[in-house]
């Protein structure tokens, strides 16, 4: 089965030293361009976001995710429609688009206690 990384999924390893490749080892990871314009634009900032995302970036590169390109322009919506098409998880922590999953009977991959990850 394949899982969408979104883009705050991708600050975890930078926040809390969880390797969320080692943990989703069984699926087949992809994420979509945007998120990858939304982790390079974190990126560019100075502080510990900033430093997360570039975690990120180093991670996507070194684990090879395949990224998707999207041809949307809302990142929320696009990770909705490719995970709907594709029959996919999605690996998230944001609320709002967690609650838009679903609703829609797409499963959710996130972390809580800064330690365990669920299937939900």
């Amino acid at each position: 089965m394949k899982a969408l990384i979104d883009t705050n999924f991708m600050l975890i390893p930078g926040q809390t030293k969880t390797d969320i490749f080692t943990v989703l080892r069984e699926y087949e990871l992809v994420t979509l361009d945007l998120c990858i314009r939304e982790l390079e634009k974190l990126a560019e900032n100075k502080g510990k976001k900033g430093e997360y995302a570039r975690v990120g970036i180093q991670l996507i590169n070194k684990n090879k995710v395949k990224i998707i390109k999207s041809g949307k322009k809302t990142t929320d919506k696009a990770i909705l429609e490719y995970a709907q098409k594709n029959n996919c998880a999605v690996a998230t922590n944001d609320r709002k688009l967690i609650a838009g999953l679903k609703k829609n009977g797409v499963k959710v991959i996130r972390l809580r206690q800064k330690k365990l990850i669920l299937v939900e």
